[in-house]
């Protein structure tokens, strides 16, 4: 499939998601997509040194932090992110928004996702990790 889409339309970037994919991410790789989708289960640091830096990932902000106080929601924001890496990123929730997540939190994470700025003088260990600056 992927090989038909990207004879078809090249410069479309594809991106893989599986729900519940802690045990896919190397098979997920190996497909040739762009980006890997990780869900809430899987922890993005486990899953950037799992998957590496060559290909982007998207997630995974747990949807049940949006039911935490605010400042709890950009303390995992932030960690999500610096755990992603400087680039190759797309912040969302791991698996949606769920019913009754009150709007204020909803809003609260776009705020904060807009507000990200990089820092690349902050490296983890295993990956690069930018500091975040709210």
């Amino acid at each position: 499939m992927v090989d038909t889409v990207r004879s078809k339309c090249p410069k479309t970037p594809l991106v893989l998601y599986i729900n519940g994919n802690g045990g896919l991410l190397e098979r997920m790789k190996g497909t040739g997509v762009d980006v890997i989708g990780l869900d809430w289960t899987v922890d993005m640091a486990d899953g950037r040194d799992r998957l590496g830096t060559g290909i982007g990932v998207q997630g995974n902000v747990d949807p049940v932090y949006l039911f935490s106080p605010l400042s709890a929601i950009t303390e995992e924001i932030q960690r999500v992110v610096r755990y992603a890496g400087p680039r190759g990123h797309i912040l969302n929730l791991g698996h949606g928004v769920l019913v009754g997540t009150p709007e204020e939190a909803v809003a609260h994470f776009f705020d904060v996702a807009r507000s990200l700025k990089y820092d690349s003088s902050f490296h983890h260990n295993k990956v690069e990790e930018p500091k975040l600056v709210v």
